[in-house]
């Protein structure tokens, strides 16, 4: 009789388990779903224009300079793996 007690208890938990999981699924489509809305809302700048500023003006504060933008870095990797490839396909034929 304790077996079946047992079971019953482990299937019962089970069961409260799997509506949490499919509770917090279903909440964080609704959240989702309330952020876009919020975000697509035509007064959400007008409402968060002093944060909006506040950020954008620590980015500025904190900024670093650069001397270059990247693409001649990006341009010596892509020359570099094409370089590789090409000589990894001769060494294949």
């Amino acid at each position: 009789m304790n077996i079946k007690r047992g079971e019953m208890m482990r299937n019962r938990d089970s069961e409260i388990m799997k509506k949490w999981i499919d509770a917090w699924k279903n909440a964080g489509a609704s959240l989702q779903e309330i952020k876009r809305n919020e975000l697509q809302a035509d007064d959400y700048y007008q409402k968060n224009l002093p944060l909006l500023n506040q950020m954008l003006h620590y980015a500025f504060d904190h900024r670093t300079d650069r001397l270059s933008s990247g693409l001649i870095e990006l341009q010596q990797i892509v020359m570099k793996w094409h370089k590789k490839k090409s000589e990894q396909e001769d060494n294949v034929q």
